[in-house]
């Protein structure tokens, strides 16, 4: 019951589900997003595993910083020293990988101010062979 509550829920307040090219200039449809920018993004595990590089990644963040309006937020969770995942039997996906200083910077970069930035260190026990990241970081950021 209490699960039929919440889709019930969440059906009221989504009112649209977007497609999203974060490594083109305009990541959205035109006219898609009030024209004022959106108050706040959130990008969980994303950026880094479509970015081919560092440099993709900087653009990225920069791309969908277009969409907030100034002073608005970005909800960034990601993967600290991934190379890899598996997307399946034999099939190997490669991220960019990152460090805590290239997140800040790339964020520097693309006109974000960083307010936290948190790190979690996945203990030895917790890699488990499906890739080979050491660590998750949360951040939240406001756009400048």
């Amino acid at each position: 019951m209490k699960g039929k509550m919440k889709a019930n829920r969440l059906r009221q307040v989504v009112s649209d589900i977007l497609p999203v090219d974060v490594h083109c200039s305009q990541p959205v449809a035109p006219d898609s997003l009030p024209s004022t920018g959106a108050d706040c993004l959130v990008s969980c595990f994303c950026l880094e595993s479509v970015s081919p590089d560092l440099p993709a990644f900087t653009r990225a963040l920069g791309h969908i910083g277009k969409l907030l309006r100034p002073g608005g937020h970005l909800m960034l969770i990601g993967a600290l020293g991934e190379s890899y995942y598996f997307g399946g039997p034999g099939v190997r996906i490669p991220v960019v990988p990152l460090n805590e200083a290239q997140v800040c910077e790339s964020l520097r970069e693309t006109g974000y101010t960083l307010i936290r930035l948190e790190v979690y260190t996945l203990p030895q026990d917790m890699r488990v062979g499906v890739d080979d990241v050491t660590g998750v970081f949360f951040v939240k950021a406001k756009k400048d």
